[in-house]
């Protein structure tokens, strides 16, 4: 009886343990539906004020970084204030908002670009951090995997594509601010955990211009 009793305890507990993992993993993927629906309660408004827009605007020279069409989805992703882009890395399959400010917050459900650098596609260094992976999804995990060449889309709210190219990567102390440094070009500094939290892996990549 006594063993019975045991064993229903232990198979209680084996599928609480098995249950935790899948109910972040749902309630991430609730919260970003979520965060979604929001967005596209803005996108048909938006839709119709940039086709008014467009019918006045005359055909504008091509540049560095060009308009591209943006889904319905992204476009509604976008039309969120608090999202201020999409990251994509085609090397790792990779897909998700940007948002303003990196506290865990916003790390929660997001990449973060850290507010005092330079803004998305703009001259200087753009940082963004992620988490190395949790409870929530995969995020940076895999950006070690990153090659040399390998290209970072960054689409920013007006829908403009800027591309960047992997160019070199380091491992750096936690305290380290050498990443934030600024200079006089477009440069995309991605920013993740390395070693259990105690160190920093970085990705130095630089905008590719005329693409």
């Amino acid at each position: 009886m006594i063993r019975k009793i045991l064993a229903v305890i232990f198979i209680t507990a084996g599928l609480a343990a098995m249950s935790v993992p899948l109910f972040y993993h749902f309630y991430g993927n609730q919260k970003t539906n979520e965060l979604i629906e929001q967005f596209e309660q803005n996108v048909e408004q938006e839709h119709q004020e940039d086709g008014e827009k467009e019918e006045e605007r005359e055909t504008e020279t091509e540049t560095a970084d060009t308009k591209a069409p943006v889904s319905k989805e992204d476009a509604a992703l976008l039309s969120s204030g608090d999202v201020i882009g999409l990251i994509e890395i085609e090397a790792l399959d990779l897909k998700y908002p940007i948002v303003e400010g990196a506290d865990s917050k916003q790390l929660a459900y997001g990449i973060g670009h850290i507010s005092d650098t330079a803004a998305i596609g703009s001259t200087g260094n753009c940082v963004l951090a992620g988490h190395r992976g949790s409870r929530y999804g995969t995020y940076f995990k895999y950006l070690n995997k990153l090659s040399e060449g390998d290209t970072v889309k960054i689409t920013d709210k007006d829908g403009n594509i800027h591309q960047y190219e992997v160019v070199s990567w380091e491992v750096v102390g936690p305290y380290d601010n050498s990443v934030k440094a600024q200079g006089a070009e477009k440069e995309l500094t991605l920013l993740t955990c390395e070693n259990s939290g105690t160190m920093r892996l970085i990705y130095h990549c630089i905008h590719k211009e005329g693409k």
